[in-house]
């Protein structure tokens, strides 16, 4: 498992750059509304993701880039991705409105914080405001850690600490973002649902 967020050091700094306000103290930067292209870095994410196993990248690169076409209730989305054993991210929330994706973990965090995995500087975020996991026997799960505003999934606030399992198509609300939970797995292997 690799410990830095994404393939190339070079582009966890552009990525850091383009998600967090310009300078501290300022307001959040509110999410462009036309989609950009993806960072180059992408397919090399991919790769190494997948051991470079060229069959699991023509896999899940379908997926990735139709994700927001599987978006029925916000613009927004992150994208839990499965194959075999591993399992990363995809999500459109930044400023660029680009296909981001993760390197393979089974913890990310989500808040305003340029320490978090997915970044999002929307009003209401707290710095580290949630943290995505995944089990692999049953699922992603989210969990609020504490946070103010709340973590809300359907229309229900989390509990601190409380551990969610999300099904694809959830809805689910940090401070004043808005995203749909979409999920792909893209192995034989199905989750007890216990």
């Amino acid at each position: 498992m690799v410990s830095s967020q994404f393939f190339s050091a070079n582009a966890e700094r552009q990525f850091a750059q383009q998600s967090v306000p310009a300078s501290p103290g300022t307001a959040p930067q509110s999410l462009g509304s036309s989609p950009a292209a993806s960072p180059p870095w992408i397919l090399d994410t991919l790769f190494r993701n997948l051991n470079y196993d060229l069959e699991q990248v023509a896999d899940v690169i379908d997926p990735i880039l139709t994700a927001q076409n599987h978006c029925y209730r916000t613009d927004w989305y992150v994208q839990g991705i499965v194959a075999e054993d591993r399992a990363f991210l995809s999500t459109n929330i930044n400023p660029d409105r680009a296909i981001l994706v993760t390197l393979c973990s089974t913890r990310w965090l989500l808040g305003q914080s340029s320490r978090c995995t997915v970044v999002m500087p929307q009003s209401g975020i707290a710095d580290c405001h949630a943290a995505l996991n995944f089990d692999p026997l049953r699922g992603f799960f989210l969990t609020d850690l504490g946070t103010d505003g709340g973590t809300w999934v359907n229309g229900r606030r989390l509990a601190p600490a409380q551990r969610h399992y999300l099904q694809d198509g959830d809805l689910v609300k940090l401070g004043s973002l808005r995203f749909e939970f979409l999920q792909q797995c893209c192995d034989q292997s199905a989750w007890n649902d216990d």
